[in-house]
Parts: C-alpha cells; structure tokens; sequence
C-alpha cells in the first residue's frame, strides 16, 4: 500500500475516534472535533500541533475534483508512521493492562514489616497493596516502612500497625477495560484537588474485592506519557 494510501487510512480511524470522544453523531470538521476533543483525551491533548498539520497536509494530499478524491502528493515514511502511531494509541481504549506492572505482588495486614520491605527491594517497587480475605485494605509504601524503621525497631511489627498509624493514601481502582487516558485523567484529577494519588490498581471489574491484575503508580506516568507523544 502506497504511503498517501495509508496516510488516509490513518487519518480516517483518527477522524472516527474524534467524533467518538466528543459523542458527535453528525459530520463535524476534523479541525473542530479536534479542539473539542483535546480537553477530553490525552492522547489527542499531547498530539494537537501535530494532529493539527496532518489535518492541512490531508488537503493537501487529496484534491477534490467532480466529487472524486484524487491523489495529488505522497507523505514520507516519518509521517506516515508518526499517523499510523497516533491512530494506535487513540484506538488503545481497553489496553490498559499493557501500561501496568503484573502480576501484582500482595501482603497481608499479618505480614511482618521487614519481609514487606524485602518484597519491595525483589520486585524493584515502592508500594505494595495490602489485601486480607480478598479485599483491599490498604498501601504500604517504602516511605513508611522507612519512617517506621526510624522510629520504631521494625521486627517483629506488622504491615497493620503502619496502615493504622499512616494517613489515608488514596487509590484509584479500575476496570481492566478502562483506557489508558482513564489512568492520566485520574493522577491529573487527584493533583488539581490536592490529594496524592499514589496508585492506580486494575481488576477485572473496578472493585476493591476483587484481585489485582496490574499497578500503575505515579512512577510510570514519565513512561506512559513519552509514549503518548
């Protein structure tokens, strides 16, 4: 398939998806959907400029001539990849488990703080969920079992004396379907009301009794947005 081919290929998946994040049921110019949807989407947020010049360079590939599109100029492979991209992304709407770390590693509220920590240094995090009988009680993270290890003599104490000493660290629970740009909203949200958001944990349905399938932390967010844009 020639470059300007798959050029409006991408371009037509990119118009469908506009429309569908700003709920349009009519046509609407790409321009138009394309603000309207930049405050609704991240992926269309981060890639506006550029989605902007795409939006002029389709005009510029396709001549209208009796009602016929005709293809006057083929786009480079850099920009027919950089198009092709950015479709895949906005169609990565239940993709979210890619973005996450999995399989999640849990404690207990009985566990010891200091296997808590040796849990944390095997598998390079900082936070581990908490769960008991199957639901969710809390997050302990290595800026407390520090703090507690200053404090207090670590052993012997469990993972429940933290979470009954520490504040309520809030936690964002979503369904396995939910779209990436569900996860970014949601860090964005916590920050721009003054919460620390400090873990987004998937599970089948969103629920806090249901097993962890994946952890995205505030950590990841440089990652996942690089890969946006």
């Amino acid at each position: 398939m020639a470059n300007a081919e798959r050029f409006l290929a991408a371009y037509a998946r990119i118009e469908k998806k506009l429309g569908e994040i700003c709920k349009e049921t009519g046509y609407k110019p790409f321009i138009q959907n394309l603000y309207r949807a930049a405050p609704l989407n991240k992926v269309v947020s981060l890639n506006q400029q550029t989605l902007r010049e795409y939006g002029e360079l389709r005009n510029a590939i396709v001549h209208d001539r009796g009602g016929n599109n005709e293809i006057i100029a083929e786009p480079c492979d850099s920009v027919t990849e950089s198009i092709e991209r950015i479709a895949d992304l906005l169609e990565q709407d239940n993709r979210v488990l890619q973005f996450a770390s999995a399989p999640v590693k849990t404690v207990t509220l009985s566990t010891e703080i200091v296997e808590a920590y040796n849990q944390m240094r095997k598998m390079h995090t900082s936070k581990l969920p908490v769960y008991e009988d199957g639901f969710y009680k809390g997050l302990v993270t290595l800026e407390e079992i520090a703090d507690w290890g200053i404090a207090k003599d670590p052993t012997k104490h469990t993972v429940n004396e933290i979470l009954l000493a520490s504040k309520d660290d809030k936690v964002l629970f979503l369904p396995r379907n939910s779209s990436i740009a569900a996860v970014i909203q949601g860090f964005e949200s916590a920050m721009n009301h003054g919460a620390n958001l400090l873990a987004v944990i998937i599970t089948e349905k969103g629920s806090l009794n249901e097993q962890p399938l994946g952890i995205i932390t505030v950590a990841d967010l440089p990652k996942i947005l690089k890969s946006f844009a």
